[in-house]
C-alpha cells in the first residue's frame, strides 16, 4: 500500500475514535437532566444530584447543574458539527486524490500510447527505408575486353575503375547502364559514366548522352552532352544539353524527368484506331515530366502541331485528359492557308478527343482574328470539326465585339457560326448593336447604318466572286471564287434602325434616311445595300429625303460674311438626329387642330411630309419657330 493510502486509513481511525467519545459524553449529559417524580428513584443515579420538583422554586445548586448540562449539550452539538466538517473535508480530499490519481493514470497511458505509436511509425519508416535498398552494381554483362581496377579503402568501402567497355545493372532491378568507361565510389554512392552513355529501363525508357552520373542511393541519373530520352511505349523523345532523371521506387511512386536547359520534346500520339498522328513539337527553357503523363514547360514555350502553332511564357500538357494549357502571353495560329486565324489571350486551353483538336478556349482579354472576322471579348471559345473552325462564342465580363467587312456587332455575348470556312451567322445577345457601312458604289456618305435591339441576328450568304491570286484583303475573297455578303439582319426586342437609302438622282446626290422603331425589325440587303425594312409590332418611324437648301441664303453670317455654324443641329443621318426629327413630328402631330392621318403611321420608306422637306437639305435639319 502506498504512503497516501496509509495516511488516509490512519485519519479514518482517528475520526472514528473521536465520534465514539462524543456520543458517550452526550449520553451522560442527557442522563443528568432527565426529570423524575418525587416518589420515583433512578437506580445508579448520583446521590449528590439534586431532585427537581415540578412547580417548586430552584435553588442555586440546581440551576448550576442545569447550566452544566446545557453547556455539555452545546459542546456535544459543536463536536458533532466539527466531526461533520472533518468528514466532508476528508471526503473532498479523498475525491480530489482519486481524481488526481485517475488523471495521472490517464496521462501515463496517453504517454505510453504515444510512445508505442512513435515506435510503430519509426519501425515502419525503418522498414520502408530498408525496402528501398541501395543499388548494388553487377558487372557480369561487361564485354571480355573490359579492364577493371579495384581499390579497397576499408573492409566495407572500395572504389572501382572500369575501362574498355562497361555494362552493369542494379541487382534485382530492371535497368542497365552502358558506357565506354566508368568510376564507382562506393562510400559516396556515385557512379561516373564516360563516353556513349546509355541508361535504359526495360520496356519504359532509354537515355543516351556523352556523360552521366548515377547516384545509387537516390536512384537519380544526371546526364549531359547531347542527351536524348526516348519513351519506349509511345516513341516520344526529349532532347537537350542536359537531363536529370529520377527512378520510380517505393518512396517515389512515379518517375520524374527534368530538363534544366532549353530542350525540345517531340510527342508522338495515336488515335483511337492506333494509327500514328503527326507529332507535337514543344520547345522551352525548362521541362519537367511526371510519370510520362503530365509535361510542364517554362520560358519562351513554342508549340508546333498539325495546322496549329502556339507560343506562351509557360505551358502544361496532360496526356491522360488530352488537355494543353498555355499561360501568359498565349498565342495560337492556325497555319491552314484556307482558314487562317490567330487567337490571343492571357491563357489558352486546348482540348482534344482521340488525339484530334476539337476546342480552343482563350481567357482574359481574348482576341480572334481571321480574314473575315475580328472578335474581341473577355473569353472566346472556339469549336473545331475535322480540324476546321465550326463556331465561336464570345462572352464574359465587359462587351463582346465582332468586326466584319460589312458589319460591326457589339453585345453582351456573341455566337458566330461558320460553314465551309465562311461566316454564315452572327448572333448577338444582350443590348446588341449592329453598325454597318452603306454601299459606297450607290451613295456617298460618311454616316453609318445602325440597328439596335435586345438581340441582333445577322445572316450571310456565300456568293461567286472573281478569283484573286493575290493575298486576300479583309472582306475580299476568302478562297478562289467565293465572297461572303450580308443577306439579312434581325433586331428582336426594343428594336430601332437607321439606314441610308440611295438617291434616285445618282450616287453623287445625298442619300435618304429611313428611321423606324418597333418590337422587331427585319432588314434585307441586296448586293450590300438595304433593299427593304420591315417592322413588326408597335411600329413608328419616318423617312427623310434630301431637298434643295432654300434657307441657305437666310442663315446668319458673321462680320466677315461667313456663315455661322456654331449652333448646328445634329445631322439627320445619325441616330440622334433621326430621334430628334421623330420627336418633332410627334410634337407637331399633338398640336391642337392638327388632325392625324387616317390609318396606322407609315413605317416603310416613303416621302416625308412637306413640312420636313423644307428643313432637310445637304444633311442639315433646321426647325422654324
Amino acid at each position: 500500500m502506498s504512503d497516501r493510502g496509509l495516511a488516509t486509513r490512519h485519519a479514518w481511525w482517528r475520526l472514528t475514535v473521536i465520534a465514539v467519545l462524543v456520543v458517550i459524553a452526550g449520553c451522560r449529559g442527557a442522563g443528568r437532566t432527565r426529570p423524575v417524580g418525587p416518589s420515583a428513584a433512578v437506580p445508579g443515579a448520583d446521590s449528590q444530584r439534586p431532585t427537581v420538583v415540578p412547580g417548586a422554586p430552584l435553588d442555586s445548586a440546581t440551576r448550576d447543574s442545569i447550566r452544566r448540562d446545557s453547556l455539555a449539550r452545546d459542546s456535544a452539538v459543536r463536536a458533532g458539527a466539527g466531526l461533520a466538517l472533518l468528514t466532508r473535508d476528508s471526503l473532498r480530499k479523498d475525491s480530489v486524490a482519486r481524481v488526481t490519481a485517475r488523471r495521472d493514470s490517464l496521462a501515463r497511458d496517453s504517454v505510453r500510447r504515444d510512445s508505442v505509436s512513435r515506435d510503430s511509425v519509426e519501425k515502419a519508416r525503418r522498414k520502408k527505408r530498408t525496402a528501398t535498398r541501395e543499388c548494388v552494381l553487377d558487372f557480369a554483362e561487361s564485354p571480355p575486353e573490359t579492364r577493371m581496377l579495384y581499390s579497397r579503402i576499408s573492409d566495407s568501402v572500395s572504389n572501382t575503375f572500369i575501362g574498355g567497355g562497361f555494362v552493369g545493372r542494379c541487382q534485382g532491378e530492371k535497368n542497365r547502364l552502358r558506357a565506354d568507361s566508368a568510376e564507382q565510389f562506393q562510400q559516396a554512392g556515385v557512379v561516373n559514366l564516360y563516353g556513349n552513355v546509355v541508361y535504359e529501363e526495360i520496356g519504359k525508357m532509354q537515355l543516351t548522352a556523352a556523360r552521366a552520373t548515377y547516384f545509387t542511393r537516390e536512384g537519380r541519373l544526371y546526364a549531359d552532352g547531347n542527351v536524348v530520352v526516348t519513351q519506349l511505349a509511345t516513341g516520344s523523345t526529349f532532347s537537350g544539353p542536359a537531363m536529370e532523371y529520377y527512378r520510380a521506387n517505393e518512396e517515389r511512386p512515379y518517375a520524374r524527368m527534368i530538363a534544366p536547359q532549353r530542350s525540345t520534346a517531340r510527342m508522338i500520339e495515336k488515335d483511337s484506331t492506333g494509327r500514328l498522328q503527326p507529332p507535337v513539337v514543344v520547345s522551352a527553357n525548362r521541362f519537367e515530366d511526371a510519370g510520362d503523363s503530365v509535361l510542364m514547360a517554362w520560358g519562351d514555350v513554342t508549340i508546333e502541331r498539325e495546322r496549329i502553332d502556339g507560343r506562351s511564357d509557360s505551358a502544361s500538357f496532360d496526356k491522360i485528359t488530352q488537355m494543353a494549357r498555355l499561360i501568359r502571353g498565349a498565342r495560337i495560329t492556325n497555319t491552314d492557308t484556307a482558314q487562317r486565324f490567330v487567337l490571343t489571350g492571357d491563357t489558352i486551353n486546348l482540348y482534344s478527343t482521340d488525339r484530334q483538336l476539337d476546342r480552343v478556349f482563350a481567357l482574359h482579354k481574348a482576341t480572334a482574328t481571321n480574314e473575315q472576322l475580328v472578335l474581341n471579348a473577355e473569353r472566346i471559345d472556339m469549336r473545331l470539326k475535322n480540324q476546321e473552325l465550326d463556331e465561336a462564342f464570345a462572352f464574359g465580363e465587359g462587351r463582346a465585339r465582332a468586326t466584319t467587312p460589312q458589319q460591326d456587332v457589339e453585345a453582351d455575348s456573341l455566337r458566330i457560326k461558320l460553314a465551309d470556312r465562311q461566316v454564315q451567322e452572327v448572333r448577338a445577345i444582350g443590348r446588341a448593336v449592329a453598325i454597318g457601312t452603306p454601299d459606297t458604289l450607290r451613295m456617298k456618305t460618311t454616316g453609318k447604318d445602325v440597328l439596335r435591339g435586345d438581340s441582333v441576328l445577322a445572316f450571310f450568304d456565300t456568293t461567286a466572286a472573281a478569283a484573286d491570286s493575290a493575298k486576300p484583303r479583309p472582306g475580299g475573297p476568302t478562297k478562289a471564287g467565293t465572297r461572303t455578303r450580308l443577306r439579312e439582319i434581325r433586331a428582336l426586342g426594343n428594336a430601332s434602325s437607321l439606314f441610308h437609302m440611295a438617291n434616285s438622282k445618282g450616287p453623287s446626290a445625298p442619300p435618304g434616311i429611313n428611321y423606324v422603331r418597333g418590337v422587331r425589325i427585319y432588314v434585307n440587303f441586296d448586293t450590300g445595300s438595304v433593299r427593304d425594312v420591315r417592322v413588326d409590332s408597335a411600329a413608328s418611324g419616318l423617312y427623310l429625303e434630301p431637298a434643295p437648301d432654300s434657307l441657305s441664303d437666310s442663315t446668319s453670317r458673321d462680320s466677315l460674311g461667313r456663315r455661322d455654324t456654331t449652333a448646328r443641329r445634329p445631322r439627320p443621318d445619325t441616330l440622334l438626329g433621326a430621334e430628334m426629327a421623330l420627336r418633332g413630328a410627334d410634337r407637331l402631330a399633338a398640336r391642337p387642330g392638327s388632325a392625324p392621318e387616317p390609318g396606322p403611321r407609315p413605317f416603310a420608306p416613303h416621302r416625308a411630309p412637306a413640312w420636313l422637306d423644307a428643313y432637310y437639305s445637304t444633311f442639315a435639319l433646321r426647325r422654324r419657330i
